[in-house]
């Protein structure tokens, strides 16, 4: 495979990132512009999830203490509205799934024991999975008739059972553990571009309707086309635990970069953190047109000794996460309270901690006066509406105080003056979100709060009490 793209490789590779990606390249934008000609349509295709989905990983049912019963239980505590990246191939278990109305995304991995169907090294032999390893599981063999047929069937029977979508975990058969220690040359890309178009192709011919199919490739290789999103871990820390990789500006080049190629990223983490640090990552992440999955029953991954390079505590003695519903699904339920200005919104400005928006020259958009110096700022519109409410999320990486935002009056409505209203998650309450999953009426979980506003010349000032970690700033055309 060609080599990784300089970009992709520092936003993508999260464990390995750099803290300080390179942004990407944003026009300038005309002095009269309004955000609503700022931002720009995402491309999306209708059958892409939503901006104001909630996805939970529906792992396995062979897990010690995570019954069938208790997954379920989980996705209506955090208000779900996708079941993705799950290796459940139980038809009674996908039904339950989508009788809540959730979609199920299935996973095109098989677990491969037959030889006969495996990839050679040079030296014949199959090549397993796990390390070095030459036994069982195998990874597939793309040019195997008996293979792709074994492979199309799995698929056809999942489609058949429920599933509604398709992940695809090493696209490009484990090229990474294999390819680096010389087993065997790379499959080409046009080999893998042909096999991936192949089985979209025929998986939809059977579905009898478009589906949407994720990979966690970290890399731009051709077969990136058959694939509408993708899933990808990041990190808050470098594998060795010696400094921060995560910000505000990288995870907003991570949604830059998706738009770019008219896709989204849903973001997952591996690390076993306070519920501070996920619930701040859940807020940014939505607030820049990413997913993030909920952090029940995650993978956690291996922190490396510094010098030795070795793992602190082996990989299969740390246990899956499991953050508890007290700490977050107020910010789940906050999602689906906000779909009205989530769903088909776009960046059209930021400003804030961490955050620089250099198509505005030395005319910031948004100025934040005061507060703990770590509020973030984006504001997203929908695009060509100018009748829309245009939307600010603040995001407070520390404990929030009382700051004052100056905003670009006419950049909103042209001359109109503008209303600006406060929207806010309530504190959790068990019995409160059980009776809104009940009814779905998910606005019952916020509060909603008008500020008070004064002008300043060109300029609107406005007074936001402190957030932790999330609100939204819904400004409206005035009469």
């Amino acid at each position: 495979m060609k080599p990784l793209p300089r970009l992709l490789t520092i936003l993508l590779l999260a464990p390995l990132a750099s803290l300080h990606a390179a942004e990407p390249t944003l026009l300038r934008v005309a002095p009269d512009a309004t955000f609503s000609q700022i931002a720009q349509p995402s491309g999306f295709t209708p059958e892409m999830p939503k901006l104001s989905d909630v996805c939970m990983r529906l792992f396995r049912l062979d897990q010690k203490d995570v019954s069938a019963e208790r997954m379920l239980a989980a996705g209506s505590d955090f208000h779900i509205t996708r079941g993705v990246w799950s290796y459940i191939e139980d038809e009674s278990f996908i039904k339950s799934v989508r009788a809540k109305g959730w979609e199920f995304q299935g996973s095109l991995g098989m677990r491969l024991n037959d030889p006969d169907l495996a990839l050679r090294d040079c030296e014949g032999k199959p090549i397993g999975t796990i390390g070095e390893s030459d036994q069982p599981p195998f990874r597939g063999d793309n040019y195997n008739p008996a293979y792709r047929r074994a492979y199309l069937e799995r698929a056809k029977r999942l489609v058949d059972m429920g599933v509604t979508s398709f992940q695809r975990d090493e696209p490009d058969e484990g090229f990474f553990d294999w390819g680096k220690k010389g087993r065997r040359d790379a499959i080409p890309d046009a080999d893998l571009l042909e096999f991936h178009q192949w089985a979209r192709t025929e998986i939809e011919k059977h579905a009898g309707r478009k589906l949407t199919f994720s990979t966690n490739c970290h890399t731009d290789p051709p077969f990136m086309q058959v694939f509408d999103y993708r899933m990808t871990e990041v990190r808050f820390r470098s594998m060795d635990g010696t400094k921060e990789v995560i910000s505000p500006s990288r995870i907003r080049e991570i949604g830059l970069a998706a738009r770019k190629e008219k896709k989204l990223f849903v973001l997952t983490g591996q690390e076993d953190r306070p519920a501070e640090d996920y619930r701040w990552i859940w807020a940014t992440s939505y607030a820049t047109g990413n997913l993030y999955i909920v952090p029940w029953d995650q993978f956690q991954n291996v922190v490396l000794d510094p010098v030795t390079r070795v793992p602190r505590i082996p990989i299969n003695q740390l246990p899956r996460i499991f953050i508890a519903q007290e700490k977050f699904a107020d910010l789940t339920g906050f999602v689906r309270a906000n779909a009205d200005v989530l769903d088909g919104y776009e960046e059209a400005a930021v400003g804030g901690y961490d955050l620089q928006d250099t198509r505005f020259g030395d005319d910031a958009p948004i100025r934040i006066k005061g507060g703990s110096g770590k509020l973030s700022a984006f504001l997203r519109a929908k695009p060509g509406d100018a009748h829309a409410p245009v939307v600010i999320h603040l995001v407070e990486r520390e404990q929030g105080a009382t700051t004052t935002l100056r905003l670009p009056t006419a950049r909103f409505f042209g001359k109109h003056a503008i209303k600006v209203t406060l929207r806010e998650p309530l504190p959790y309450d068990a019995a409160l979100h059980a009776k809104a999953e009940n009814d779905k009426n998910y606005r019952s979980l916020i509060r909603e709060t008008t500020l008070t506003t004064t002008t300043e010349g060109a300029w609107t000032l406005v007074s936001v009490p402190a957030v932790n970690p999330w609100g939204i700033l819904m400004v409206e055309k005035l009469p």
